[in-house]
């Protein structure tokens, strides 16, 4: 997501290579045939054509970061705040490179700074520790007043109960959240329930299924993941450790849900299941634990009984609290 010196340098010699192979190829077609000389011409477009990517995220992130989302960054976002000057920098740069390629639209529902950043911080926390990271094909995220059903309907729902959603099929590369989820899950207090981790961590899944998880995460890591999974879903042995039940849906939400709880909640996690911990802790590549020890609990999250963000006038609880994600 960022332009590191390494990847402009590569990227660079990239490009002119693949210029220079357009040239002597126009060339040589040009001695057989002259009109092809035009062909000549195409070696400054390959050149800009490979580099258009990298220049302009080079731009994005020389640019001074907007104050209105700074605020957000400092109110909103706790995993932010725990961060060293260093790490705020380049978190700040990832939030800014994020909402310069990705759409944030709402659906019904206004998309204001808060939300936007919100979204694109969902994005950054689960891809951190990597120092190469892509969200392939992802072009849009979608912000609806509240809960759906699985037809994306909110007004006209019998059982919206659903918070987030990944779009596969002809939704691939969309990502719907909740407007008062994404909220809640960025509330004061850490809980172990964020539903912009949740889908984002789904695509760093579907990214590993293609091949595409960063290098810096071992294959053995990988392996050792997948094994766990399947054991604790056959014959669960840390649901008690406060593990949602819906994360014995199948593998999938497993892996979601874990990675809300290990950036939500990370000492909680850590105590109940050191070892799970410690194996996300490899797979991510981040100790959250460690970051937020020097935090004081801030009050404000949303309490079991307190109104219920959505605005539907229900409890929390019997609300938007256990509602499904997919």
């Amino acid at each position: 997501m960022l332009v590191t010196p390494a990847i402009d340098r590569h990227n660079r010699r990239h490009a002119r290579t693949a210029a220079a192979a357009v040239a002597v190829t126009g060339g040589v077609l040009g001695w057989v045939f002259a009109p092809l000389f035009a062909l000549l011409a195409l070696a400054p477009a390959a050149y800009w054509l490979l580099r258009r990517r990298v220049v302009r995220r080079l731009a994005v992130t020389a640019r001074p970061f907007p104050p209105t989302w700074q605020a957000v960054l400092d109110r909103r976002v706790r995993y932010y705040r725990a961060l060293d000057d260093a790490g705020k920098e380049r978190f700040r740069r990832m939030v800014a490179v994020f909402l310069d390629e990705v759409r944030v639209t709402g659906v019904r529902a206004e998309v204001d700074d808060t939300a936007r950043v919100l979204v694109a911080a969902g994005a950054v926390i689960p891809v951190f520790g990597f120092e190469d990271w892509e969200y392939r094909r992802l072009g849009e995220v979608l912000v609806y007043p509240g809960a759906f059903d699985d037809g994306y309907r909110t007004d006209r729902a019998d059982d919206p109960n659903i918070l987030g959603l990944t779009g596969l099929g002809q939704l691939r590369g969309v990502v719907v959240v909740s407007k008062p989820a994404l909220l809640a899950g960025f509330a004061d207090a850490p809980g172990p329930e964020n539903v912009g981790v949740h889908e984002f961590a789904h695509l760093v899944e579907q990214a590993e299924a293609e091949g595409g998880l960063p290098p810096e995460v071992p294959p053995g890591v990988v392996r050792q993941w997948v094994g766990y999974v399947a054991r604790e879903l056959a014959h669960p042995a840390n649901r008690g450790a406060g593990i949602r039940d819906y994360a014995y849906t199948n593998e999938h939400e497993f892996f979601a849900v874990l990675s809300e709880y290990f950036f939500g909640a990370p000492a909680e996690l850590k105590v109940k299941a050191p070892e799970l911990y410690d194996l996300l802790r490899r797979l991510f590549h981040q100790d959250p634990a460690a970051l937020a020890s020097h935090l004081p609990w801030a009050a404000g999250r949303v309490g079991r009984s307190a109104p219920c963000p959505c605005g539907s006038g229900k409890r929390f609880q019997d609300c938007c609290r256990h509602p499904a994600t997919a």
